[in-house]
């Protein structure tokens, strides 16, 4: 699994490409299930955690909402990465929870998934050369 600091940088690089930091996006209105808030969050995603945690959150709580946010997406990827490990019986690296991330459990192995992980890929590599002051803080921790 991910250790929390390589989470968090990871987290913030997704909000970037997801909503570009807006916390009351909402993408995708032409389909059935839009996503929401700074990660882009479907409910099926959220129905995953609801039943999880017995908890019964819906997509659209998750506008302006970017603690619960982080915590569903959070989850999400520690979840379904130990999965991934257990049955491939290796690591899981980044490029894997970006993969995952945008394609559903399944995403490591959907070509699709490869154009959004070198997106996300751009942008953790950017976060990672500024200093540690200079990186894009209110990105992960607004609230």
């Amino acid at each position: 699994m991910m250790k929390m600091k390589g989470l968090e940088l990871l987290i913030r690089a997704l909000i970037v490409v997801e909503s570009e930091g807006n916390d009351h996006a909402i993408g995708d209105r032409h389909l059935a299930q839009p996503a929401y808030g700074p990660l882009q969050i479907r409910q099926p995603v959220c129905d995953d955690y609801n039943r999880a945690h017995g908890t019964a959150y819906r997509a659209g709580n998750l506008i302006g909402n970017r603690r619960l946010s982080i915590r569903i997406c959070r989850w999400y990827l520690n979840y379904h990465g130990r999965h991934l490990e257990q049955t491939q019986s290796r690591p899981v690296t980044t490029k894997d929870y970006v993969r995952i991330w945008n394609g559903g459990p399944n995403g490591v192995h959907k070509p699709a998934t490869l154009k959004y992980w070198r997106k996300v890929e751009r942008i953790l590599v950017k976060e990672r050369r500024k200093p540690c002051g200079q990186q894009r803080k209110s990105s992960y921790s607004q609230s």
